[in-house]
């Protein structure tokens, strides 16, 4: 999900009714492409400093795909999966957060410490987005 962490396009179902398993699938898969390209756009970071610049440039993508993600209406089935796999943007942006931070304290030891539970919650995402039938939301 940091990497992925990011999908938005499609928006939710006009009409208010909720949409099928593959529908939500299909379209959380779209917005998941979408903000994936703006990420892989991103500069691959050469050093902290570098690594809190592109930190702040992640972080409106990750609202934007979350609050895009949130607007979709899963099926009733899965509404509980569904609601705890976008909840886990929350996590994710607040672990980039804490990167950020101490990358621009120029704290490496911060920056590990803080990555080692951000890739925990990256699984975690991935796990619920292959629980929903997701194929490109559940990848890095």
């Amino acid at each position: 999900m940091l990497a992925t962490a990011l999908a938005a396009g499609c928006g939710g179902s006009s009409s208010g009714e909720r949409l099928t398993r593959d529908q939500y699938a299909a379209k959380a898969d779209a917005i998941c492409s979408k903000y994936e390209q703006k990420t892989q756009a991103l500069s691959r970071p050469a050093n902290l400093s570098d690594l809190a610049h592109v930190s702040d440039q992640l972080l409106p993508l990750l609202h934007d795909a979350r609050g895009e993600l949130r607007a979709l209406r899963p099926p009733a089935d899965e509404e509980a999966t569904a609601k705890a796999w976008v909840d886990e943007f929350d996590v994710v942006i607040d672990d980039v957060e804490k990167i950020r931070d101490a990358a621009k304290k120029n704290d490496t030891g911060a920056v590990q410490a803080a990555a080692t539970p951000a890739l925990r919650h990256d699984q975690h995402s991935n796990d619920l987005a292959t629980q929903l039938g997701m194929t490109v939301c559940n990848k890095d």
